[in-house]
């Protein structure tokens, strides 16, 4: 393989690639998007533990009524 060869190839990959990389300039990133969030992991989540559930419930009860829960309606029948 001699420099000629070396630069019909360069030649044919510019031929191809640089249209190639244009036509799809604009649809590139859909589909980056549509993979990350198929197959990658989310980065700025933070998996939900026992201990956020039971803060979360302590606050809620806090700001609730003083009144006990007991699983009845309030409204007449």
């Amino acid at each position: 393989m001699d420099i000629q060869d070396i630069i019909e190839i360069f030649i044919l990959a510019a031929v191809i690639f640089i249209p190639l990389g244009y036509a799809l300039r604009s649809r590139l990133p859909g589909w980056k998007n549509r993979l990350a969030t198929r197959f990658l992991s989310p980065r700025y989540l933070t998996p939900m533990t026992v201990s956020m559930i039971s803060k979360n419930r302590n606050r809620s009860d806090a700001l609730t009524d003083v009144s006990p829960v007991t699983g009845k309606s309030k409204t007449p029948l």
